[in-house]
């Protein structure tokens, strides 16, 4: 069963939400970082196959905490989503993401993540080129 959400993690996750249909609609030839779209989140942008993907990093204890419906996350550094849609949209577009290496979470549903022990630029890249299989050989920037 999942977890009740607070009102205000709710409202941070709609302004994720919409962060990433607004980013999704510009080109990127390139991995970027955005600024923070909402506290302790930003967007990582990339476009494969001239198809944007746009996932978000979120690193706040509490909002991982709630997104996993677990309490014994927060020890984790960062999880990077992906909504259901956005996933199923790229897939029909003919561009792979490994939707088994994510975990589907119970408390905000068609939401996938995947936790990141260590945060740092190289790790993102190589997660995201594991989830990925288009971008091996792609660097994120900083």
């Amino acid at each position: 069963m999942a977890r009740h959400a607070p009102i205000r993690f709710l409202d941070k996750v709609r302004l994720v939400k919409t962060a990433v249909e607004i980013a999704r609609s510009s080109e990127r030839g390139y991995f970027d970082f955005t600024r923070e779209v909402a506290p302790s989140v930003k967007l990582i942008l990339k476009e494969v196959e001239h198809t944007p993907i746009v996932f978000s990093l979120w690193t706040q204890p509490t909002d991982i905490a709630e997104l996993c419906g677990d309490a014994a996350y927060p020890a984790t550094a960062a999880l990077l989503s992906i909504d259901k849609e956005q996933a199923h949209e790229v897939l029909r577009k003919g561009v792979l993401i490994d939707l088994s290496q994510f975990v589907r979470s119970d408390s905000t549903p068609g939401t996938y993540y995947v936790l990141f022990d260590y945060l740092s630029a190289q790790q993102v890249t190589r997660v995201l080129q594991r989830l990925v299989p288009a971008l091996s050989g792609q660097r994120v920037a900083a």
